[in-house]
């Protein structure tokens, strides 16, 4: 059934009362009027009649001609029909029309009660005064014999009706201009009950539509009581909607943020495995958009048969699952943990599964490298204790007897140890680096590259004298990079030291300064050392700066390198928001390569950095 608004439920309803109303008074006013005053011509012309009853009594035993006068002179004065009619029917006398001319009147309906004895009254249209006609007849004795006979009276009603027509004319404009004023009324108010509903209306409405924003607040001054209550009734109620559906977003809001910041992937199943939920780690993990895969079938996605058995197993037998698993991107092996968790709804029915799997290949990663870093220092802390303990027993067993190889043993001891302290130096100096970096507490400030250059080749310059190895710079004038000065200065000291140690006697070492620009017009500087060494293998370049990586063990040691130089130089290359990359061919030698961003040089630093690590 359609619905019909509360408008037009209430004003049709009022206007219909309202006219029915005017035509029931109208109609009992017009009905009661007409009976009042037909009832009064009756009493008034049974009146007349009785006032000239005995004289139509006495003047009927005479002559005719006096009889006929009178009937006609006073129905004259007294503007009334006056008609004597005897006892058979006949028309004796009449005061509008010729006796002897006219009808039988015997049978007529006022005519026959009053011939019986009664008075008798008719209401109807005379054919003869073409006029409607108030008949009222009332018996009367007639001639000398007595007999019975009739004295009928008749006047015109055509006034009364004229009256009565002229009283329904001002009754009906009263009519119209009540049911105006009626309609307005119940025009304004049923708009007076209605709108508060239809402002309840919106107002609910923008509710369901979740406009808490627009919230419509229903004014209840000018209402009804109990208007006014139920509008009360629905502002609390708006507002305490309102406040939940608001903490309900903040909650959701918070719970999204948390979905969606998680590191771990999560993915949310429902009961027909399809996809409910992936936040943007599992998304990056399987590289779907998150949105694209709601309501997607989870084997469409997900395609790895492990995952989907510990799914089909989770939702089968409602039991939680716990194991390791291996993806893999392109050759890449990804290791997960992962979780397989039922969904319960507040009923604790099964509603689907949640799978939330944690990436252990970093930590894997990591691990492999603190095994191989324990590993790496381990062999390199215990070939110089070996040595050490060896010598150090041998001279105990009596070697200290033996002055010059007492004295070779302990400058084998005294060399040991120092390649121990370096070893311990170069593991503090990293550790310091990594951690300043990874703190953010070293200051970059920017400054020419050339005086750290010259103070790298003067530290160097001695051992390089000894293995007599020509140093030689080339650098452009005024380059200005953000530094920390210290640092960059020992990173550049530890590939001059590699560069000279590997390079044969009367070789040359060069150290090179350059800036260049990209395509994308960002300025770099390129810090290069140059031998002319014996060069690195291919293989070995990929690992070359992890810590204590030698590509000859045994030429290395021999040396006295720690394995930590090209470490500590590619973790000080970081820290510049720089790289570092070698380029070698075997049995022509190495160039490495720091490179750096460059800064404008009108941005020099005033002073050189005096921080030390």
């Amino acid at each position: 059934m359609r619905n019909i608004r509360l408008f037009w439920q209430i004003f049709p309803v009022c206007i219909g009362i309202t006219f029915a109303s005017m035509l029931v008074v109208v109609w009992l006013a017009s009905t009661t009027g007409r009976s009042f005053y037909i009832d009064r011509l009756k009493e008034e012309i049974r009146e007349r009649a009785l006032l000239i009853e005995p004289t139509i009594t006495a003047l009927s035993s005479g002559e005719d001609q006096p009889f006929q006068d009178f009937v006609r002179q006073t129905g004259r004065r007294a503007a009334t029909r006056i008609t004597v009619i005897d006892g058979s029917g006949l028309v004796l006398a009449d005061s509008n029309e010729d006796h002897t001319l006219m009808d039988n009147h015997g049978k007529r309906p006022e005519v026959a009660p009053a011939l019986a004895g009664e008075i008798g009254y008719s209401l109807r249209h005379s054919r003869t005064l073409g006029e409607t006609m108030l008949y009222a007849a009332i018996p009367v004795k007639l001639g000398d014999d007595r007999h019975q006979g009739a004295l009928r009276l008749a006047i015109a009603v055509t006034p009364v009706e004229d009256m009565l027509a002229l009283l329904h004319k001002k009754m009906a404009g009263i009519g119209l201009l009540v049911a105006v004023l009626a309609g307005l009324l119940s025009l304004y108010s049923a708009r007076r009950i209605s709108r508060p509903l239809e402002e309840m209306k919106r107002g609910a409405e923008q509710l369901t539509k979740g406009r808490i924003d627009q919230l419509v607040r229903i004014d209840s001054e000018h209402m009804s009581a109990e208007m006014a209550g139920l509008a009360a009734s629905i502002n609390q109620m708006a507002e305490q909607i309102n406040r939940r559906i608001r903490i309900i977003i903040q909650q959701r809001n918070e719970l999204e943020a948390v979905f969606s910041s998680m590191a771990d992937s999560v993915v949310a199943i429902d009961a027909d495995k399809k996809i409910i939920r992936m936040n943007q780690a599992a998304a990056a993990l399987f590289t779907l958009p998150s949105e694209v895969v709601k309501g997607k079938a989870v084997e469409g996605v997900v395609r790895n048969a492990y995952l989907l058995e510990m799914i089909d197993f989770t939702l089968s037998h409602n039991l939680p699952q716990d194991q390791k698993v291996t993806l893999f991107n392109g050759t890449d092996p990804i290791i997960l943990q992962v979780h397989a968790v039922p969904l319960r709804d507040e009923d604790s029915r099964n509603m689907g599964v949640l799978l939330v799997m944690n990436d252990l290949t970093k930590l894997n990663r990591l691990e492999t490298i603190r095994q191989d870093f324990v590993a790496n220092v381990s062999h390199e802390l215990k070939t110089p204790i070996t040595a050490i303990k060896g010598y150090v027993e041998t001279l105990l067993d009596g070697a200290l007897d033996d002055t010059d190889n007492a004295r070779r043993f302990l400058g084998i001891v005294i060399r040991q140890a120092d390649r121990l302290d370096a070893i311990v130096d170069d593991l503090l100096t990293l550790s310091r680096i990594e951690d300043r970096e990874r703190k953010e507490e070293i200051d970059l400030r920017p400054g020419e590259v050339g005086p750290v250059l010259e103070s790298a080749l003067q530290t160097c310059a001695v051992l390089a004298d000894e293995k007599d190895v020509i140093l030689e710079v080339e650098c452009d004038e005024e380059v200005v990079a953000p530094m920390n000065q210290p640092l960059l200065e020992q990173a550049v000291i530890n590939l001059l030291k590699n560069a000279i140690a590997y390079s044969p006697h009367g070789s040359v070492v060069t150290l090179r300064c350059q800036e260049s620009a990209t395509m994308e017009g960002e300025r770099k500087v390129h810090l290069s050392v140059i031998d002319n060494g014996p060069g690195i293998a291919r293989e070995h370049l990929p690992r070359l700066f992890e810590r204590f990586y030698r590509c000859d063990k045994a030429r290395s040691r021999d040396q006295g390198g720690t394995g930590l130089g090209l470490a500590i130089v590619k973790h000080i290359a970081h820290v510049h928001q720089g790289t570092v990359e070698v380029e070698s061919t075997p049995g022509k030698g190495s160039t490495f390569t720091i490179t750096l961003p460059a800064a404008p040089r009108d941005q020099q630093a005033a002073g050189d950095g005096d921080e030390s690590v």
